[in-house]
């Protein structure tokens, strides 16, 4: 199975996060820290999320895939 997620702990001062997952889209990656979900943020290159503000130190970092499957980009 593919790895479509990737997981760090907050330190208050990192903001960029390499992932090591495949996506279609940009707007396939998603972020969730302590399991709430965030938009705060932008893809520094096609593997590196940057977070607006750093999160909290030990903050759950969750940094993942969610493909829409209604409409497949490709099979």
């Amino acid at each position: 199975m593919a790895v479509t997620s990737n997981s760090f702990t907050g330190d208050g001062s990192t903001t960029n996060y390499s992932f090591t997952f495949e996506y279609l889209k940009q707007a396939d990656v998603k972020a969730t820290l302590d399991g709430t979900a965030t938009t705060a943020f932008t893809l520094a290159n096609a593997t590196t999320l940057s977070f607006n503000t750093a999160p909290a130190s030990g903050a759950a970092i969750r940094i993942f895939r969610d493909t829409d499957i209604t409409t497949l980009n490709a099979t």
